[in-house]
């Protein structure tokens, strides 16, 4: 299908005639910007083919505020080496017309022969939708809808499957079909989809199931009741030899011998505490005269230590009075070097203030000039600003009078386009030399007079004639077109203008007006950012700062007679002065210290050797000294004995085991609490058993048993004639799908070929599967580790616009070769692509072009210029 002319007339924006002719066979690129009306004549295509001439859902078609406009397409387009030419209007004047050579068809006749012809169907009632427009919903891709693909596949199917037939016979066949539906029906009643029983199979499951658990039940509760009969004997013998033997009476007996060895045990360990304890006592006696006796020892060692550490401390009292004088002289030195650096300091710092000074009254001056000029040049704009907005005052229209005279002559338009088109048309063409007239208006020669109201017409030689135009509403049009053009003159004149185009020109003068107060009052806010008070505000600052600065150097005192140094120089050497100032004095203090501890050291020192010696030459120390010595040898002999018999004691405790004797008090009188605890809990065992087994004895359980097991058999045989069933029918179900699902890959196969051709254009090396409904599968591509597969649904947004972009064309191609309609027409697709991909696509495009004819529209021309076809404007069409 090669498309070689469109009309488009009261269609949308396009009140008036567009005419597209000289269609290539191959690439044709249409631009514009938005709203230009790019998917107006694509919505016209698709109106023209799917909508019903007589359809009430084409409103959007109806351009806006035009109640009475009959939308009109007009095609002409080849197939089959047939060239067809297709007229329909809406709404209004309804009517549809199909021409081809002899071929004439009107109305639903014509329609339903363009759905035949090109593979789509009408809605039934109401709106054309996706379902209805077949191969076409498949090719014309509306705008935002690239990446949508299985749903047009789904809504085409049938129609590629048709472009297939000569390898879908067997697949297709009716009979094939109706054996598998048969048999997916008769495994769907055994069988869900996932293999799992339903229907009376699941059922029969169920009751095997319940039966199955009922039978076990049964049998529990039969060997729980031979049990229970064994249980019984077992614990009559056991109560028969407790009460016999009554073994609770001699662990108690037990129990009373291990409670008397411990009471033995504990009043030996008691013995054996005491004397530890005054072991420990002699042992502390004993150290405490080791410690005396070394003390005396001691103090000999120390005055000889003494003795030493006072000459010491006399020879580091002399190195840091010494210390102390050098560091005294020192310091003196560098105070008077700290005086004649400061000194040179403050005449400096003087001399830095007065050029400082100097330096600020020089740039105050310089910028009290600067302000002076800066307001002289404020005021005067201030000046023009205020005579520019009372120019603008002036030439004022508030933009609702405006719009109301545009709205009236929009009108005025209207109601004489409506006029003349209601109005009579006389055609008239009068022979050389002849004349007549009309209204006393002279007529010769030939020509057209429109008639919109009662006029008389005057022929030499014959007589006169009164015309009078005989539309309806000619006379309403005629009324209201008077009152809309007194409303029109009357508001001018208040406004003191002689047309609209007298109030557009005072309005775009207010406007430049307005630009140009814009511009003088953003140079008012340069000169003056803060306003012009604040300006002359700042230059009597400024005024005041000269003063100010003036009146600091008059205070200060006059220059000294010798040369003064740099500031940083004096500030350098005041610095040097007094760090290394500091630095004395905090050596002097550290020595004036050290001097302190000193002589604190040697004092000390020599009290503490004159008391030792004093402390030697005392006669009760050796008294002391003795008596120490002879109590060291008895309590030496006092803890030996202890020590002995410590020995023995323990040796008796060990052998004696007490922690053993209470953990068999313990053992015993749990085995007797324990005993007596069975005995009793057997006996009311014995008696619950003799209870229940007298009770279940009464309810056949036996006979119950039987019964169940009969019914579990039946059930068993009837799941097994089940399962076979659901097993054979769902072993023949694979079958035949695998069967089916082989022929389809064969019906693919064509498909596929096409489809992989425009792949390896924007993907080398990579496949896209076709799956049974013929729509785009999983994609393969090479990855960083190798093939990488993906769901189309998982493909980014812009992938999937230029995926569904590829199908589509390997579909027109599918449908070509078996001789179907195969317009393609791309509505700003591919708006989402990277630069390097929409390269790549424009290769695709480039190469389908060979066989196809394609529509591109867009809005981004800068975008297509490679494609190797001229542009065509949208805007440049309706100017045409």
């Amino acid at each position: 299908m090669k498309l070689r002319r469109l009309r488009i007339e009261q269609l949308r924006q396009f009140r008036q005639p567009l005419e597209i002719d000289g269609f290539e066979p191959g690439l044709n690129l249409f631009t514009g910007a938005n709203e230009a009306g790019k998917s107006s004549i694509v919505r016209a295509i698709r109106a023209a083919f799917f909508e019903r001439h007589r359809s009430t859902m084409v409103e959007d078609l109806r351009p806006w505020g035009d109640s009475a406009a009959a939308p009109t397409v007009e095609l002409e387009f080849d197939f089959a080496d047939t060239t067809y030419r297709l007229s329909k209007t809406f709404l209004h004047r309804k009517r549809c017309e199909l021409r081809a050579g002899s071929l004439r068809l009107e109305g639903v006749e014509a329609e339903d022969h363009l759905a035949q012809l090109l593979g789509f169907q009408f809605a039934g009632k109401g709106a054309s939708k996706a379902e209805h427009w077949g191969i076409p919903g498949l090719l014309w891709i509306e705008q935002g809808s690239a990446h949508e693909v299985h749903e047009p596949v789904r809504f085409a199917t049938d129609h590629l499957r048709t472009a297939l037939q000569a390898t879908l016979g067997e697949v297709a066949s009716s009979g094939g079909d109706d054996i598998l539906e048969r048999v997916r029906a008769e495994r769907a009643l055994l069988l869900t989809a996932g293999s799992r029983p339903r229907g009376e199979y699941q059922k029969v499951i169920e009751d095997l199931q319940n039966a199955s658990g009922r039978l076990a039940e049964l049998d529990d509760q039969v060997e729980a009741y031979r049990q229970q009969v064994d249980t019984l004997a077992g614990l009559r013998e056991q109560q028969r030899r407790d009460e016999a033997e009554r073994p609770w009476e001699g662990y108690r007996a037990a129990q009373s011998q291990a409670e008397q060895a411990l009471q033995a045990a504990a009043e030996l360990q008691q013995q054996l505490a005491r004397d530890r304890e005054r072991l420990r006592e002699q042992q502390g006696r004993l150290e405490l005269l080791r410690e005396q006796l070394a003390a005396f020892e001691q103090q000999q060692a120390e005055l000889a230590a003494r003795a030493k550490a006072q000459a010491l401390a006399e020879q580091r009292h002399a190195v840091a009075e010494a210390r102390e004088q050098q560091l005294k002289l020192e310091a003196e030195a560098l105070a008077r070097r700290y005086e004649r650096a400061r000194e040179a300091l403050r005449l400096a710092r003087q001399e830095d203030s007065r050029q400082a000074l100097q330096r600020q009254l020089r740039e105050a001056q310089a910028r009290a000039a600067d302000l002076a000029e800066a307001v002289a040049k404020a005021e005067a704009e201030h000046q023009r600003l205020v005579a520019l907005r009372s120019e603008a005052a002036t030439t004022q229209i508030a933009v609702r009078e405006l719009e109301l005279l545009r709205k009236q002559h929009g009108r005025l338009h209207d109601l004489e386009l409506r006029r003349a088109a209601a109005a009579t048309r006389v055609r008239y063409a009068l022979e050389p030399g002849q004349a007549m007239q009309v209204d006393g208006e002279a007529l010769s020669g030939q020509g057209e007079r429109l008639l919109v109201a009662p006029a008389e017409w005057w022929v030499p030689g014959v007589g006169r004639l009164r015309i009078e135009p005989g539309g309806q509403d000619l006379g309403e049009l005629a009324r209201q077109h008077g009152e809309v053009r007194d409303e029109h003159a009357a508001l001018l004149q208040r406004l003191g203008l002689a047309s609209l185009q007298a109030a557009e020109a005072r309005h775009q003068l207010h406007r430049q007006q307005l630009t140009e107060i814009g511009h003088a009052d953003q140079t008012l806010h340069l000169l003056a950012p803060k306003g012009l008070d604040a300006l002359r505000t700042e230059r009597a600052a400024q005024a005041a700062r000269m003063g100010e600065a003036q009146a600091a150097l008059d205070r200060l005192p006059p220059p000294p007679p010798d040369s003064v140094p740099a500031l940083a120089a004096a500030e350098d050497e005041h610095e040097q002065a007094r760090r290394a100032t500091e630095q004395s004095n905090s050596q002097l203090h550290s020595a004036l210290q050290t001097l302190l501890v000193a002589s604190s050291e040697r004092d000390a020192a020599r009290r503490e050797c004159e008391t030792l010696r004093a402390g030697l030459a005392d006669p009760q120390r050796r008294q002391r000294l003795q008596q120490h010595g002879q109590s060291l040898v008895e309590s030496r002999a006092e803890a030996t004995a202890l020590a002995a018999r410590i020995e023995a004691r323990e040796h008796q405790v060990q052998a004696a085991r007490p922690d053993i004797l209470r953990q068999d008090i313990e053992r015993l009188r749990r085995s007797a609490e324990q005993a007596e605890k069975q005995y009793r809990e057997r006996r009311d065992e014995i008696i619950r058993l003799e209870s229940a087994l007298q009770s279940a004895g009464a309810q056949g359980l036996e006979e119950t048993r039987g019964e169940q097991a009969r019914e579990v058999e039946a059930l068993q045989r009837r799941h097994g004639e089940l399962q076979r069933r659901a097993e054979a029918l769902d072993f023949l179900l694979t079958r035949l799908e695998a069967h089916r699902g082989a022929l389809t890959r064969r019906l693919q196969a064509p498909l596929q070929r096409h489809l992989d051709r425009y792949l390896q254009l924007l993907f080398p090396r990579a496949s896209l599967l076709i799956d049974e409904q013929l729509s785009p599968g999983p994609l393969t591509r090479p990855g960083l580790r190798g093939p990488e597969t993906g769901e189309f649904a998982s493909l980014s947004f812009g992938a999937r616009e230029q995926m569904g972009v590829i199908s589509r064309l390997a579909y027109a191609d599918l449908l070509q070769e078996a001789g179907r309609a195969t317009l393609i027409i791309l509505d700003d697709a591919l708006v989402h692509s990277d630069e390097q991909r929409l390269g790549q696509m424009k290769r695709v495009l480039f190469d389908a072009a060979q066989r196809h004819q394609i529509l591109l529209f867009t809005c981004h021309p800068a975008g297509w210029r490679d494609l190797g076809v001229a542009p065509r404007a949208i805007e440049a069409l309706k100017a045409g």
